[in-house]
């Protein structure tokens, strides 16, 4: 028997050797839980009964073949078990390894390693029903939020179908009035509802590591560009200059990372609060820039600027200032939750001539590592 099977048997260490013909005999001092198992002396050199002195190395052997297979096998470890003396529960693992020529099982106790590995066990499964419950609470709310919109939909189509009819009607100058304010009014609540589903597919989407969503790819040229055309109609109703390079959508496209409907969304958010905010007679500039790796959009605007104490928490939800043209605080929440999904980031920064200056990188493809070279062009 070698110094460091006795020193194994010295550490509170049941030492087992496996014979030849396949008896077990114990090497060194038996540790004192393993006498009060109620074997009885002597020990040493005579075969030990494992299936009744400890009944699970029967299930284990299997295992520890492995490690008796040849000189230099790694050593295999298994799990707890738990044997009883009495009323007292031993918390023993075994350890097959070869020493030279010995096959060896070092069985030890351990009840302070077992505890421990019970308690986060238990933490584990713990854990995992708060997920689940956290789960099915974020589903119902989510049908919840869905069905709501949808019965929300159905009455204000209907309201602005009437109105946009009744706009087209020959009414008295104040009735007119009115009757614009009220469209004006079914306008914002729809934009307001489409707000509320983007921000819930934007979160779902930025839970959902399976989506397909980042594998999407969209030319930011082409989609900025129709962006733009579409909202001219409403910069000139508000008498603002709507101004963007004329090669954005007509050079070679500048393909990123991301969806081209959510992309459209964030960029007509961005520009729709500047015109919002932009007085008549100034102007909104929208422009496409190459970076390298990157394609990077801005919309400038010649309005009052963001406030110092909305801007740190602009991109959180409902997160908004108190005038009267202050949106529902999702809009741009919703565009941080989608770029950020792409790879991507949006922000904004004070223009040292006033107005504000809102940005959003992404992540470009095809071309990507090219610096300057595919076609979006800077303003």
């Amino acid at each position: 028997m070698d110094v460091d099977t006795w020193l194994l048997a010295a550490l509170d260490k049941l030492v087992l050797e496996r014979l030849h013909d396949g008896t077990f005999v114990i090497r060194g001092e038996p540790p004192p839980w393993f006498r009060r198992l109620g074997f009885a002396p002597p020990w040493r050199d005579a075969p030990l009964p494992i299936d009744r002195a400890l009944p699970f190395l029967e299930v284990f052997l299997p295992e520890a073949e492995r490690a008796w297979s040849a000189e230099g096998a790694p050593s295999v470890q298994s799990d707890f078990w738990t044997q009883m003396i009495g009323d007292e529960a031993l918390h023993l693992e075994a350890t097959a390894l070869r020493v030279g020529s010995s096959r060896l099982l070092v069985i030890t106790r351990n009840d302070a390693l077992f505890q421990e590995r019970r308690r986060v066990l238990q933490r584990a499964r713990e854990l995992r029903l708060v997920h689940e419950a956290l789960s099915r609470e974020v589903e119902r709310k989510d049908v919840l939020v869905h069905c709501i919109v949808h019965d929300l939909s159905g009455p204000l189509n209907s309201l602005l179908g009437a109105l946009s009819l009744l706009g087209e009607q020959p009414l008295p100058e104040k009735s007119g009035a009115l009757a614009a304010v009220a469209l004006k009014a079914a306008l914002r609540q729809r934009e307001l509802i489409r707000e509320i589903l983007d921000v819930f597919t934007a979160e779902g989407m930025a839970s959902d590591v399976s989506s397909g969503d980042l594998a999407a790819v969209v030319d930011v040229c082409g989609t900025v560009a129709r962006v733009v055309e579409a909202l001219l109609p409403m910069a000139r109703s508000r008498g603002v200059r709507l101004e963007a390079p004329p090669e954005i959508g007509c050079a070679r496209p500048c393909t990123v990372v991301g969806e081209e409907r959510r992309l459209a969304r964030v960029v007509s958010n961005l520009v729709e609060n500047a015109l919002r905010f932009t007085p008549p007679r100034r102007s909104v500039r929208v422009a496409v820039h190459d970076e390298p790796r990157w394609a990077r959009v801005t919309v400038e605007d010649d309005g009052p600027g963001v406030s110092p104490a909305i801007a740190p928490r602009l991109f959180q939800k409902f997160a908004h200032g108190h005038d009267a043209g202050a949106g529902s605080g999702l809009g741009l929440y919703g565009a941080r939750i989608a770029v950020e999904r792409w790879g991507g980031a949006i922000g904004y920064e004070a223009r040292p001539e006033g107005g504000a200056r809102f940005w959003l990188r992404l992540r470009r493809v095809g071309a990507a590592g090219e610096a300057g070279g595919s076609g979006a062009q800077g303003g």
